[in-house]
């Protein structure tokens, strides 16, 4: 064995054994356990960027990230607890419910019963009194992987990973052909295969933008292929998954002009009627809305800019001024992207992708509510860049875990403005060093 192959050995069996021990023998309570192999397995991530031991080929990258990804097949997510509502919901759509319409809190106290609707799966829920606000297309996940395995968490866990498989191996084909499409050296997926926060977060931690990833990609990949439609059709299984690929949309009329950008938003929005149809009424939508809502004025955690306001509405009003705070910084973001999408004098397909990295930059720093596998999102957009300070915040995120130390959780807000402080040192280096303000223009 020569050398080199001797180092790809050493540096996957180490990331495997990483993945492992985080992924089955790691408590999220135990914060210093949950850094210290984050950091390893980030530093084996760097070493494998640098000196591109893994980038032989396409199958050679895919191979290995897939490698780590089976690790985890059949870990019970052991640093996030929403997949017990991905059960709660799939259950109810597999016996005929509509998780737009049941509060878990009402119907779990209700007249009705579900087989493996129990009050131990319900106590396990970490928002019983809000309804689902999962978009259509991970319900369809979450009802088929029900509708194969009933009440048993570990196989549900296991079909929904697989799913989140399928979505990873297709996303690695298509940042490959968008790589050569772009004119971008094949071997930068590896900033995507490879990245721990997306190992751990999408495929450990059951996060379906991983779908959204896929389907996001497939959308720009058919696009610059000159296929609209099609584009298009898959842009809403993308927005049907997760609704933030939404703030893309503007981003195309300078592209694609005035009259097929409006026939792109038509099939869009058509496309999502669609997909919500089987769960569609008055009341559904209302519900819907209703707990995405609460997303804005109620749900706070790993802030930034939010965070410097609530802290300055607390000294003026002495409370949590996050009721008109957050939706008021969510349309400042929803401003700030427009005029993004308007102020290029010339608009190609490289800067597409730069541009919408900026976007969902934009609307994190504003938001209320900023995940780790929400930065999954970043990641895979960074690939066709020149920024990485995504990949920054993919390391220093996983200080946002420092909250479930105790509990009820509570933020260390020193290490969210420690995180925030680096990355913003960062973002603010390659600006400089770049000479952007702003996304070049191609």
């Amino acid at each position: 064995m020569n050398r080199k192959r001797a180092v790809q050995v050493a540096v996957v069996a180490s990331s495997v054994a990483g993945y492992i021990w985080l992924g089955y023998f790691t408590e999220r309570a135990s914060f210093p356990q949950v850094i210290g192999i984050y950091f390893a397995l980030f530093g084996l991530y760097v070493l494998m960027l640098r000196s591109r031991v893994l980038s032989d080929s396409l199958k050679t990258i895919i191979g290995v990230a897939l490698i780590f990804r089976l690790a985890l097949l059949f870990m019970t997510p052991n640093l996030s607890d929403d997949y017990f509502r991905f059960v709660w919901d799939g259950l109810l759509t597999a016996h005929g419910y509509n998780p737009y319409l049941t509060m878990p809190s009402a119907f779990i106290h209700g007249p009705e019963t579900v087989p493996g609707i129990t009050p131990d799966l319900f106590s396990h829920l970490n928002s019983p009194d809000y309804y689902s606000v999962y978009p259509p297309l991970c319900q369809f996940v979450f009802g088929i992987s029900a509708r194969l395995n009933g009440a048993s968490i570990l196989a549900n866990v296991v079909t929904m990973r697989l799913f989140i498989l399928l979505a990873e191996a297709g996303s690695m084909v298509l940042l490959y052909k968008l790589a050569r499409k772009l004119g971008f050296p094949p071997h930068l997926i590896a900033i995507y295969a490879f990245n721990p926060l997306v190992v751990i977060e999408l495929t450990g931690n059951l996060h379906l933008e991983a779908v959204m990833i896929f389907f996001l990609l497939l959308a720009v990949y058919l696009l610059i292929a000159g296929r609209q439609v099609y584009s298009a059709a898959s842009f809403a299984l993308a927005a049907g998954t997760k609704l933030w690929p939404l703030i893309f949309l503007p981003l195309l009329i300078k592209r694609i002009g005035w009259v097929r950008s409006l026939r792109y938003f038509a099939i869009v929005g058509s496309g999502l009627v669609l997909l919500f149809s089987p769960f569609l009424s008055a009341r559904s939508v209302a519900n819907f809305v209703s707990s995405l809502g609460l997303y804005f004025r109620k749900f706070e955690f790993n802030a930034s800019i939010y965070y410097l306001v609530r802290w300055m509405g607390y000294q003026i009003t002495g409370y949590n001024v996050i009721a008109v705070s957050g939706p008021v910084l969510g349309a400042v973001s929803a401003a700030i992207i427009i005029v993004i999408a308007f102020r290029q004098k010339v608009a190609g397909w490289q800067s597409l992708v730069s541009n919408m990295l900026i976007c969902i930059t934009v609307y994190f720093l504003f938001a209320t509510t900023v995940h780790p596998w929400y930065l999954t999102t970043l990641v895979v957009l960074a690939v066709f860049t020149e920024y990485r300070y995504p990949l920054v915040w993919s390391l220093m995120v996983i200080l946002s875990y420092a909250a479930y130390r105790v509990f009820p959780y509570s933020e260390s807000l020193r290490l969210v403005a420690l995180q925030y402080s680096v990355v913003g040192g960062w973002m603010v280096y390659e600006m400089r060093k770049r000479r952007l303000t702003y996304p070049r223009v191609e």
